[in-house]
């Protein structure tokens, strides 16, 4: 039997820039360019012949067609993640490699508390204390925290302020393959819970 499927590169444009509401951060989430997302997105729109997105100046709304179509294409892409991490070998108890910038665990309060339960209490995740770009660079480390500041190209980039007494201004960098896994979307949200 052969499945009559839209184009798949697509529909990962489509559910990142739903999820987003921008090309832009779906691009940063799957490590191309926002007109290769945005392309991607019209060759789906085409071959479905629907439109998914209303395009304004400086945002993206969910069409009724995409507000339709994107919870099973969302909920798809959760089967097809849990059958992968399931059967395959290489990623059966792999856990994600976090660094912390050392200055950000310093801090006594909620946030470094929040930190340390978000990396070392998750089995997902082992924690690295670093501020070293380049160990993510060389795939030593999958996500790094630190200070936010300074130009990231080629990272997936997500801004928290952590709840410290002068309320730093962070960053989580992301390997681009590894933005917006399940991981990576539930340490984002305890570092959130820590503000």
């Amino acid at each position: 039997m052969t499945y009559r499927l839209p184009p798949l590169n697509g529909l990962r444009a489509f559910e990142a820039a739903a999820r987003h509401l921008s090309f832009t951060r779906a691009a940063d989430e799957l490590g191309v360019t926002p007109g290769a997302v945005s392309q991607q997105v019209k060759t789906l729109e085409a071959a479905l012949g629907i439109t998914l997105f209303q395009r304004l100046p400086r945002s993206l709304v969910l069409t009724d067609d995409g507000e339709a179509y994107l919870p099973p294409i969302s909920a798809a892409f959760e089967i097809i993640a849990r059958a992968t991490e399931k059967s395959a070998p290489a990623l059966r108890g792999r856990k994600l490699r976090l660094g912390i910038a050392p200055r950000l665990m310093k801090p006594a309060g909620v946030a470094a508390r929040r930190l340390r339960q978000a990396a070392v209490g998750n089995d997902a995740v082992m924690l690295k204390l670093t501020d070293d770009v380049t160990e993510l660079l060389n795939g030593k480390l999958d996500m790094l925290l630190r200070a936010a500041g300074g130009a990231h190209p080629g990272l997936h980039v997500d801004r928290v302020v952590l709840a410290a007494a002068d309320a730093t201004p962070a960053v989580l960098l992301t390997y681009p393959g590894l933005a917006g896994c399940r991981e990576h979307r539930r340490l984002l949200r305890r570092l959130q819970e820590a503000t």
